[in-house]
C-alpha cells in the first residue's frame, strides 16, 4: 500500500499521467517561466494536476474526485509508470546490513534555468556510484539506482 500511496503522488508519475491528457496546454504561466520551458518541468505539471484534482473535490465533492483519479491516474497505461525509488530501496539494503548510505553532491553545471547536478551514492564512505539529475534530488536517485543496478551495493 505505502509503494501505491508512492506512485500515486510522486512527481514523475502525476506529471506523466497530466501530459497523457494533455494537461499543459492548459497552464497559464509567465513570460520567464514559459521562455525556460516551465510547461514541460515535472513540478509544474504534477502540481497543476493536484490542484485540478483539489478543484474537482471542492467543487464536486469526493466521489467526482475519486472518478477522476480512477479515469485518469489510475489507469492501465498510467499505472505501468508507477515511481520506482532507489534511494529507498538502497536504504533498506544497506540497513539490513547494519551499514550507512550517504550522499554528496559532487557537481552543477548550466544555467541557472537548466542545471545539471551530479551527485555521489556513498556506502560507508566508499563511493560506490554517481547520478546526474535536473535537481538534486533526481540526482541522488540516479546515483542510488546506478548504485544498485551495478550490483556494488551488495
Amino acid at each position: 500500500m505505502t509503494k501505491l500511496r508512492a506512485s500515486l503522488v510522486c512527481e514523475p508519475a502525476l506529471a506523466h499521467c497530466a501530459r497523457l491528457f494533455g494537461l499543459k496546454d492548459y497552464i497559464r504561466l509567465g513570460r520567464g517561466e514559459e521562455a525556460t520551458g516551465g510547461r514541460e518541468k515535472d513540478s509544474i505539471i504534477s502540481d497543476v494536476l493536484e490542484a485540478v484534482i483539489g478543484g474537482i473535490y471542492l467543487d464536486s465533492g469526493i466521489e467526482e474526485a475519486t472518478s477522476f483519479v480512477n479515469r485518469f491516474i489510475m489507469n492501465h497505461e498510467a499505472e505501468s509508470v508507477t515511481y520506482y525509488d532507489a534511494k529507498s530501496k538502497l536504504q533498506q539494503i544497506v540497513q539490513a546490513r547494519g551499514q550507512t548510505v550517504t550522499y554528496e553532491m559532487l557537481d552543477a553545471t548550466g544555467p541557472d534555468h537548466a542545471r545539471v547536478f551530479t551527485a555521489a551514492c556513498i556506502i560507508e564512505g566508499q563511493e560506490v556510484s554517481r547520478g546526474q539529475g535536473r535537481t538534486k534530488k533526481a540526482a541522488q536517485q540516479a546515483a542510488a539506482g546506478e548504485a544498485l543496478r551495478s550490483g556494488k551495493c551488495i
